[in-house]
C-alpha cells in the first residue's frame, strides 16, 4: 500500500530484475485459488502457477463458485488471485464477503485483485474491503513471484 492509505498497482514490467535469488520449492506448500471467468485467463494463470512451482492451484469461474470452493475444502488456502470483472459474482463482492466473515476461516485471507484496467473507484473499492493488491494483466512468471513473496512473505 502507498503513502497516505492508496493503493500502488503493480505492473508487470517494473520487477523483471528481482527474481533471480527465488527458488521455485519457496512456491511447493502453497495452495493458491485462482479466479477468473475467462476460460484462457484461468488457464494461463493457473499454468503460470504451476511453473513456478505452486504445490497446489485451484480454480474458479467467478466469485460464486469460489465461495462454494472456499466453503467446502478442507485445504489451507493461501492465496486468492480473483479477477475483477466477472458476472455473478465480482472480485469485489467476493472479497467482501470474504472479508465479513462469510467463511469464518477465511476472513482475513489475502486477495489479489487482478485487472485489465485500473480506475480511481477500483482502488476505492480495494481499500474498502482491505484487498491485499492490485495486479495489472498481463502477469508473467516472474512478476507473479514477487506478488506472492510481497504478499506471503514466501
Amino acid at each position: 500500500m502507498a503513502a497516505g492509505g492508496l493503493y500502488a498497482v503493480r505492473r508487470p514490467g517494473q520487477f523483471n530484475s528481482m527474481v533471480q535469488d527465488m527458488r521455485d520449492r519457496k512456491y511447493q506448500p502453497l495452495t493458491i485459488m485462482v479466479v477468473d471467468d475467462d476460460d484462457l485467463g484461468r488457464k494461463y494463470l493457473t499454468t503460470l502457477l504451476d511453473g513456478i512451482g505452486v504445490g497446489r492451484v485451484l480454480a474458479a469461474e467467478n466469485g460464486a463458485e469460489a465461495l462454494w470452493m472456499l466453503g467446502e475444502t478442507d485445504a489451507d488456502v493461501d492465496l486468492v488471485i480473483c479477477d475483477i470483472e466477472m458476472p455473478e459474482l465480482n472480485g469485489f463482492e467476493f472479497a467482501r464477503r470474504v472479508r465479513y466473515g462469510l467463511i469464518p476461516r477465511f476472513k482475513d485471507l489475502p486477495i489479489l485483485m487482478l485487472t485489465g484496467h485500473t480506475t480511481d473507484k477500483h482502488i476505492e473499492y480495494a481499500h474498502t474491503h482491505k484487498v491485499s493488491g492490485m495486479v495489472e494483466k498481463p502477469l508473467t512468471a516472474d512478476f507473479l513471484k514477487i506478488e506472492i513473496k510481497t504478499v506471503l512473505g514466501v
